[in-house]
């Protein structure tokens, strides 16, 4: 990276450091819904509920599947909506459905509570923080993008420390409990005072549109029914469901490898400072070269890691097998996320990107169903990594062709 590049980074988050603020403090707050955060519960949750792995791993699917198709239809309020009162809204529901969480006594509570949270927490807060920064920034969109997606490995690292801390101190209800007042305390402030619009923002929200490549906008329902949907879908479908599956078998990769739990837990650091590089390297190439350039090939990287598990022997490799899961993982983030915009336009990316963002949950939430069944049926691990490392490569195929320019829409919206 070029010292003149480095100055002009310096000189945007300089510029813009409470807007984007703002959206890495809605990525750090997702956390609540998000799969790592839930599971730091799960003993407790199975303990008293008397659940078994599986009982608790198909209400967790069930509530996830569910929240991701009601997104569908929740998530174009960001295209109606000003900012600041949706922002309010998402941050009040997720503090609820956290306070909610806390009271689960019965199977039927715990299949809501997971789906609230997944809902708000990592359904709309993340759709959210996407969405306003790929409509407040157009030549600086994938920088903006990269750096609120930080959120995400700061919460990571974060959240775990702070909740095993609480757990020592208090019982798992109050830990709940404590969660909703913080995101009450610090999100409510940060949506009344880091919303707002700034100087510099050269993307104008709901009121001053952006365009797509053809010079039009797009509505969802002329997206999907486009040629290009299906091509394009593997882009959003194929990382939620080869990351996933890489994390939920994770201990399974690892037993069968022959690689203790501690060697492999070490390469959880690598993982995070390595996401972060790759988010922010993606974000800078968007900005220069496209995120319609660079997506597919992004999704297509997301092989290499699962190579790198077929090929590591105990112990060795392991670090760089998590350097490079990190450095694919947060750089698909990074350039998948603005190609919406860039194809489509932003005056309907809030349900655009609702669509998406629902397909990414469902993937996320097969995932460890289908991997598991292999496993149960007895597929051998290079079968089962071939599935997670072929999908990558085919979404990334498709989405080159799915990428061409097209003729422009004869009924522009």
């Amino acid at each position: 990276m070029s010292s003149l590049s480095i100055r002009a980074n310096i000189t945007f988050v300089k510029s813009q450091w409470r807007f984007l603020l703002f959206g890495l403090l809605l990525a750090f707050f997702s956390s609540p819904g998000q799969t790592f955060f839930i599971s730091l519960f799960s003993a407790q949750i199975r303990s008293e509920l008397q659940l078994s792995h599986g009982d608790f791993g198909m209400i967790y699917a069930a509530g996830t599947l569910v929240s991701a198709a009601v997104i569908i239809f929740l998530g174009r309020l960001v295209d109606v909506i000003k900012l600041k009162t949706i922002s309010l809204i998402i941050v009040v529901s997720l503090a609820m459905a956290a306070a909610f969480f806390s009271l689960i006594s019965s199977m039927l509570t715990l299949a809501l509570g997971i789906f609230f949270l997944r809902l708000t927490g990592q359904g709309m807060m993340s759709h959210l923080y996407t969405t306003a920064m790929s409509r407040r920034y157009i030549a600086e969109r994938g920088r903006a993008v990269a750096i609120a997606t930080q959120g995400h490995p700061l919460s990571e690292v974060i959240m775990p420390a702070l909740i095993l801390f609480l757990l020592l101190s208090v019982e798992w209800r109050q830990a709940w409990q404590i969660t909703s007042l913080l995101v009450l305390v610090i999100m409510v402030p940060a949506c009344l005072l880091l919303s707002g619009r700034q100087e510099g923002q050269d993307g104008g929200g709901v009121t001053d549109l952006a365009t797509g490549r053809d010079g039009q906008h797009w509505t969802s329902s002329e997206v999907v029914l486009q040629w290009r949907f299906i091509l394009l879908a593997g882009l959003v479908l194929a990382p939620a469901f080869t990351s996933t599956g890489l994390f939920f078998h994770q201990i399974y990769f690892a037993q069968t490898k022959g690689i203790s739990l501690l060697i492999w837990t070490s390469g959880y650091p690598v993982y995070a400072i390595c996401s972060i590089f790759g988010s922010l390297i993606g974000g800078i190439m968007v900005d220069r070269f496209s995120a319609i350039r660079l997506a597919s090939p992004a999704v297509m990287a997301l092989s290499l890691p699962v190579l790198l598990l077929g090929w590591i022997a105990p112990a060795h490799l392991i670090w760089v097998y998590f350097a490079v899961f990190g450095l694919a993982q947060g750089a698909v983030y990074a350039v998948v996320t603005p190609i919406w915009a860039e194809l489509y336009g932003s005056r309907h990316l809030g349900s655009i990107k609702a669509i998406m963002h629902a397909m990414m949950v469902s993937a996320s939430a097969l995932s460890p169903a289908v991997i598991g069944l292999m496993i149960d049926a007895g597929y051998s691990l290079g079968q089962t990594l071939l599935v997670l490392g072929a999908f990558p490569i085919l979404a990334g195929l498709l989405g080159i062709i799915g990428t061409r320019p097209s003729r422009p829409k004869t009924q522009p919206s």
